[in-house]
């Protein structure tokens, strides 16, 4: 590969990884607030069926479908937390191209191999990759 990355520098590719990456974290503070409340709801949810589990004798169809609740939440808990670990390993991705960037090594090229790898456009609502840029594929 060739230092010529075109119209965009090595410095441009850094600020625009350290920018992904930041929208990035915002993404995962939100859905990591998302998910405490979730589990707070799921804690919640929990000591009351056991509360009620244990005033009552015998079998309750209302305690059956507050538990079969509880699980659906568990699994949307753990969806969302996949969910925010893929975000957290898209963002350091970012943050580590920034680096290699800023200390001159990789190009436009490797920006671009990056988002196809990791399927970044995926990632973004109304933001930008330089992957949808290319492709047509612009989101925003």
């Amino acid at each position: 590969m060739s230092d010529d990355t075109g119209d965009i520098s090595r410095p441009e590719l850094a600020e625009y990884c350290r920018t992904q990456a930041a929208i990035l974290a915002g993404h995962l503070d939100q859905r990591s607030a998302e998910l405490s409340d979730l589990l707070e709801e799921i804690e919640r949810d929990t000591a009351n069926a056991r509360a009620t589990l244990a005033e009552r004798s015998g079998p309750d169809t209302d305690a059956e479908a507050t538990i079969a609740e509880i699980e659906d939440k568990q699994e949307r808990a753990q969806a969302e937390q996949e969910e925010i670990d893929e975000y957290r390993a898209l963002a350091q991705g970012y943050t580590d191209l920034a680096e290699q960037l800023a200390e001159g090594s990789g190009d436009l090229e490797t920006v671009l191999e990056f988002e196809i790898e990791t399927d970044a456009p995926t990632y973004f609502d109304a933001e930008t990759t330089i992957l949808g840029v290319a492709t047509g594929e612009d989101r925003g």
